[in-house]
Order: structure tokens, then C-alpha cells, then sequence
């Protein structure tokens, strides 16, 4: 019951030194590596490295992460991680991901996707972020104008 007792209060002390004031959300710097996994009637599969910077004093680890993209407030498709991502702290990261586009939907807004360059990208999801195993649920929330030129690859095809 000791030892419980202990691992309970060390782990509210962990909690606790963790404020939610002084953690920063990971800042998005770039997309690279577009590129086209597998090519189906429905469903288009594309893998895409997402860079990110940590500028907390401390590194995590994210186990899952998944969620919606949006051109312009028209539905992309939905995006996972396959592998578990370990993130430095203060440090860039690459998060491998893998979208699953939504054919049909890219078909109806394809004509206004080869007028622009950019547009503006919004993605929507969660991620499960682990810490000293200790693993909690973080909202991921993004918004802002992108250069669709490598999504337009994967439209046209």
C-alpha cells in the first residue's frame, strides 16, 4: 500500500510541475515529401512529412495521432501516424504521416484547387502524447494559408 501511495503522489508531483502555462504547442514549419503510397477508385493513399519545432524544455513521445484536413473548408481526407514519433525538446521533429484522400470530394474541387497557389489548410484531430508513461489526449488544431502545389499533384492523378 506504501509503495501505491508513493507512486500515486510522485506521479501527481510529475502532474503537477507540468503547469498547462508554461507548456508552448509544437510550431509547424514545413511540408515535405508529398508523395503517392497507393491509387484506388474511392481512395487515394499519400504519405507526407510534417515538420514541426518543440519549444518546451522537455521531449515527448506521440503514439497516435489522427485527424481531418480541409482545403479551403472542403474535406481532404483523414490523416494517421503509423509510428511512434519521439520529439526532443527544443528540436525540430518530422511526423511521417499517412492520408487517406477522399476521391470523390477531391474530383468536385479540383477546378478551384488549379486557380490558386494557396489556400488556406485546416486540420482537425488528436494526438496521444506520452511523458514519463504518463500518456494524455492533446487536441491538434491548425489553420493557415499553405501552397497547395504538392496537394495538387495528388488531386490530378
Amino acid at each position: 500500500m506504501k509503495i501505491f501511495i508513493s507512486t500515486l503522489l510522485a506521479g501527481l508531483v510529475l502532474l503537477s510541475s507540468c503547469g498547462s502555462g508554461s507548456i508552448k504547442e509544437p510550431e509547424y514549419r514545413d511540408i515535405r515529401d508529398v508523395r503517392l503510397i497507393k491509387v484506388g477508385l474511392l481512395q487515394t493513399t499519400a504519405g507526407v512529412d510534417l515538420i514541426y519545432y518543440n519549444p518546451n524544455n522537455f521531449g515527448v513521445q506521440l503514439n497516435e495521432v489522427r485527424g481531418d484536413v480541409y482545403i479551403d473548408n472542403h474535406y481532404l481526407g483523414r490523416f494517421t501516424i503509423e509510428d511512434k514519433v519521439d520529439v526532443g525538446k527544443r528540436k525540430e521533429f518530422i511526423i511521417p504521416a499517412i492520408i487517406k484522400l477522399d476521391n470523390i470530394g477531391a474530383v468536385k474541387n479540383q477546378r478551384e484547387l488549379w486557380k490558386k497557389k494557396e489556400a488556406m489548410v485546416r486540420i482537425e484531430g488528436s494526438a496521444r502524447v506520452k511523458r514519463s508513461g504518463i500518456g494524455i489526449n492533446v487536441p491538434i488544431h491548425y489553420e493557415g494559408m499553405q501552397n497547395i502545389e504538392r496537394f495538387r499533384t495528388l488531386v490530378s492523378r
